[in-house]
């Protein structure tokens, strides 16, 4: 059982660095307080006024797209796995751990870039 979970760790994270890696934009503004929105690849999130955080919408369970917002959650509809916008961690499984960071910028323009 050890075993699956590992592999099906170490395939998410492989899958999350080899996606597409282009660098997407999007307005601070489109970013709701104490919710997220899906950006191409990425889950840009506003868990307090002011403070972002990005993370891959790769699922850690078996590499599938985390694909629903909620209040404060974004859920990978395939098999259920919840995730906290807050810091990414694991609300409920049966992924065994949670979503992968991504780096996010503020660039000249006000707008946040991740990627």
């Amino acid at each position: 059982m050890f075993l699956a979970g590992t592999g099906a760790t170490a395939m998410a994270a492989l899958l999350a660095a080899c996606s597409s890696g282009e660098k997407m934009e999007v307005d601070p503004g489109e970013i709701p307080v104490g919710s997220a929105k899906l950006v191409g690849d990425y889950i840009v999130a506003q868990p307090e006024e002011g403070k972002f955080a990005a993370y891959s919408n790769v699922c850690p369970h078996q590499g599938r797209k985390i694909d629903q917002v909620g209040n404060g959650i974004v859920t990978c509809t395939a098999h259920g796995s919840v995730f906290s916008i807050a810091d990414g961690s694991l609300v409920s499984g049966p992924a065994r751990s949670g979503m992968a960071p991504a780096t996010l910028e503020k660039s000249g323009e006000g707008k946040l870039s991740v990627g």
